[in-house]
């Protein structure tokens, strides 16, 4: 009886341990992989930072599901690190090289790397990237085998292809392999159904693997029976590929290749008919989907070339005014356009005419205010940034000048959430007058931009409100 009453006591408290989701461990990092190391598991750390919103997402509502803790509790030793504030998470962090978050690492005892992801997941997401680490386990002697004969020096493209089969499959970098295997590749096979996907997984600037591929990509762009599918993939694949390489030269400060990627990437957009956009962007295109200029300010403000970054920034400026003085009126009209023929379906009863009208109205308007409120944002960082290293005298014309690029700025993408940060810089400036009618122009054309909350409404009325 009492053997049974035992039994049905680890049985319940097993069953608390699943329903509260994964477990993680109290230990140092040393300590969990010893564990790990005399029970044959792996560690799953979740790195994280405390600015993150998808972190507190996973956290708040991932970890904790049943599901979720059942098969992480049981197949590994669960870990959270705090990549900033943790003497473990930072070490952890630098000797994965994380610097995306959250970054969800698995490895053995040996504190070697099995498999690694990033990013937010669904529950059921979470749970195969988990047995994608568990296949990669138990794949690792394979792994190490290949490893040792292409360190040996084995560069035999069919060798190379199986290698980066079973590297790929631990969620590891494959640039390396994929460099030389894209080498044995003839021009003719750059492009087909196999190799376009490895494109991709390239995070390694090759210059001439890069004009290789650019150069396939705009022939495929001008070929009249192409199919339109495989086109789209290879252009995903190119961009993917030039963003990851646009992101390590600025990285490792190689300002020439720097700008080779971002003229490869003027003769792809201009061969396959692509934009610039933000939109573009964040919708999986790649940040070589971001305005050239910003990329150039953003490199040059990372890397203190002042000077550059002063030209830039008063150049692309100039444009941005020249750009938004065209584009006004044709925007306006477009906007009549679209009113007038949602106001004319709806007068004569065209439910089916109305909601297509309804539809293109909200495509045009989110697609351009993202745009918008992308290049506002950034350009705003970047006049407080020209604001702090500029070193000659703050007299009367430079507050002018540095007053009017917020106004406008602000005015190119209203919004209640940023009226009241611009209208404090204005408010430094003495541009008491400026600042009102930047609050003014958020609540009357900016309280139901994207992101806007009640709060921000609230939070700009009140400054406003404060002023008069």
């Amino acid at each position: 009886m009492k053997r049974l009453i035992l039994l049905l006591s680890i049985l319940i408290a097993s069953l608390n341990v699943f329903s509260q989701g994964i477990e993680f461990r109290k230990e140092r990092y040393a300590e969990v992989l010893k564990m790990a190391k005399e029970q044959n598991k792996l560690v799953f750390i979740d790195i994280y930072t405390s600015w993150c919103g998808p972190c507190k997402h996973m956290a708040d509502n991932i970890f904790p599901l049943p599901k979720v803790g059942e098969y992480y509790n049981s197949h590994f030793l669960n870990l959270q690190l705090d990549a900033e504030k943790s003497e473990d998470g930072k070490m952890v962090a630098k000797s994965f090289g994380v610097s995306a978050y959250p970054t969800f690492l698995f490895v053995n005892g040996d504190g070697e790397l099995v498999y690694r992801f990033l990013g937010g997941k669904s529950e059921n997401m979470f749970i195969k990237e988990g047995e994608k680490a568990v296949e990669a386990f138990a794949a690792l002697p394979e792994l190490k085998r290949y490893t040792k004969k292409y360190e040996e020096g084995n560069r035999d493209k069919e060798f190379l292809n199986q290698y980066f089969i079973v590297k790929d499959k631990s969620g590891l970098d494959c640039s390396d392999v994929l460099l030389d295997y894209f080498a044995l590749v003839d021009d003719s096979q750059l492009l087909d159904s196999i190799n376009v996907p490895r494109i991709a997984k390239i995070t390694v600037f090759d210059r001439k693997l890069a004009n290789r591929l650019v150069e396939a990509a705009c022939k495929e762009a001008a070929n009249p029976t192409k199919d339109k599918k495989h086109s789209t993939a290879v252009n995903k694949a190119v961009c993917s590929f030039l963003s990851a390489c646009l992101q390590k030269t600025a990285r490792a400060d190689q300002e020439e290749y720097f700008e080779e990627v971002l003229a490869m990437k003027d003769r792809l957009f201009k061969a396959i008919g692509a934009k610039e956009s933000a939109t573009a962007a964040s919708l999986g295109g790649g940040n070589i989907y971001i305005p050239s200029e910003l990329s150039r300010l953003n490199y040059y403000s990372a890397k203190k070339k002042l000077d550059k970054f002063n030209r830039t920034f008063i150049d692309y400026m100039a444009a941005l005014r020249k750009n938004y003085d065209e584009t006004y009126k044709e925007k306006a009209a477009m906007r009549e356009a679209i009113d007038a023929r949602l106001k004319a379906a709806k007068e004569s009863g065209n439910d089916e005419e109305y909601e297509a009208a309804k539809r293109m109205r909200a495509m045009m308007f989110a697609f351009s205010s993202i745009d918008d409120y992308y290049i506002s944002t950034s350009m705003i960082e970047n006049v407080e940034r020209y604001e702090e290293i500029f070193e000659g005298d703050k007299d009367a014309a430079y507050k002018d000048r540095v007053a009017g690029w917020y106004v406008f700025l602000h005015q190119l993408s209203p919004s209640a959430k940023t009226a009241a940060y611009v209208a404090d810089k204005l408010l430094a400036l003495d541009k008491k007058e400026q600042a009102i009618e930047v609050l003014a122009l958020g609540l009357k054309d900016g309280s139901s931009a994207a992101g806007v909350e009640e709060d921000d409404v609230k939070a700009c009325q009140a400054k406003l409100d404060e002023l008069k």
